[in-house]
């Protein structure tokens, strides 16, 4: 029998971390070497469902003060890496530990195309040469985070399931009324046969 298997990605660490709390992120390598970085660094952490760390990734570098990253990166790491869950981390290197309107935005987005795919956002952490933040321990992370291209996205998503259900519909009258026309064939085969 020929079964095609997927593999789960090779982790790409030398030994198995497993993430309890945010003191374990922070404390990473890759987090430490982007503290006292002069330009932002946004990275990606992918765990699986017992937070062992599946991935690590540099997702972008932005200038002084701001970063860009587009959120299909990030989606498409998660699903790429087999992560069930998901921390980001980014340096702020002004050594302010307050989260701008666009780490916000970033992050809320973030968390809510994330559950489209069944992966949850655990986090968003913010370090500076010193300290940092985690925007799930201050409340910034909104779980029920709305804006419009969410709203579009879901209702994309509802067009798309109601087509779905509206083909399985289909499939399922067609095959009804085969088997209602088979069962009327063999019901007049059966009346003839018993004429004889």
């Amino acid at each position: 029998m020929n079964v095609d298997i997927i593999d789960k990605p090779k982790i790409c660490l030398n030994e198995n971390i497993k993430i309890k709390r945010s003191e374990d992120i922070v404390n990473l390598k890759e987090v430490r070497e982007i503290r006292n970085a002069i330009r932002e660094h946004i990275l990606f952490i992918g765990l699986d469902n017992a937070n062992n760390i599946r991935n690590i990734s540099l997702l972008s570098i932005g200038s002084s003060n701001e970063i860009t990253i587009d959120t299909k990166e990030i989606i498409r790491l998660a699903l790429y890496s087999a992560s069930n869950k998901v921390i980001l981390v980014h340096n702020h290197p002004s050594n302010s530990l307050e989260p701008s309107l666009k780490d916000v935005r970033l992050t809320n987005i973030t968390n809510q195309i994330l559950k489209v795919f069944n992966r949850i956002l655990l986090d968003h952490i913010i370090v500076t040469e010193n300290e940092y933040i985690s925007m799930e321990k201050i409340q910034k992370i909104n779980r029920t985070y709305e804006n419009q291209d969410i709203r579009n996205m879901s209702k994309g998503l509802l067009i798309e399931e109601n087509q779905r259900l509206k083909q399985q519909i289909y499939e399922l009258q067609q095959k009804t009324q085969h088997s209602d026309n088979d069962i009327s064939k063999k019901e007049n085969f059966e009346e003839v046969d018993y004429e004889y």
